[in-house]
């Protein structure tokens, strides 16, 4: 598949504005718990984006280069934007039902049980436009449609996320919610 410059130039910045979009809705709320504060009821800390390996690293710079991929497919009409659309809202709707439930460990998009933020409601379409263009590009890579320049780097940009929510398992930043017993 030819590599359009125009094409990732334009989805790098689209993706720098919008993950700095995500940054400015943290810094304006208000209700937000204080970075690194604890989470009542644990001994677990509050966090915010900037203490995220995805949000930091894996939506800075591999999540860009997967979306280049998908958009690269539905340019040269190898790739239906609709499915891509379709797959995005289950996708946010799926991350939506997790992160609301009671034992879901509060976080800068979810702050209390039940509850959603300014960050959260803004990162919803952001998660899924990334589970959608993902599915997409993994369908056209099994089908042969997808491949040359627009297929590795899309492959290094999921490599690189992967490595990146490696990272929050490891430390510790996935960890259930602990409550502590009285």
């Amino acid at each position: 598949m030819e590599f359009s410059w125009w094409i990732f130039v334009a989805v790098c910045v689209a993706n720098t504005l919008y993950t700095g979009i995500l940054y400015v809705a943290q810094v304006l709320d208000k209700n937000l718990p204080a970075r690194h504060s604890i989470i009542p009821g644990t001994n677990q800390k509050f966090l915010h984006m900037q203490d995220l390996y995805r949000t930091v690293c894996g939506d800075l710079f591999g999540v860009p280069l997967i979306i280049n991929a998908f958009v690269h497919l539905v340019a040269r009409d190898a790739a239906n934007f609709w499915w891509g659309l379709i797959f995005a809202l289950i996708g946010s709707v799926i991350f939506l039902m997790i992160c609301l439930k009671k034992d879901h460990k509060p976080d800068l998009g979810f702050p209390k049980t039940g509850k959603i933020s300014l960050n959260g409601m803004l990162h919803l379409p952001y998660f899924g436009i990334g589970i959608g263009a993902s599915i997409i590009c993994l369908w056209n890579l099994f089908t042969g449609y997808l491949y040359g320049p627009v297929m590795l780097i899309a492959f290094m940009g999921g490599v690189f996320y992967l490595i990146c929510y490696v990272a929050e398992i490891k430390s510790g930043n996935f960890a259930l919610l602990k409550k502590i017993k009285v």
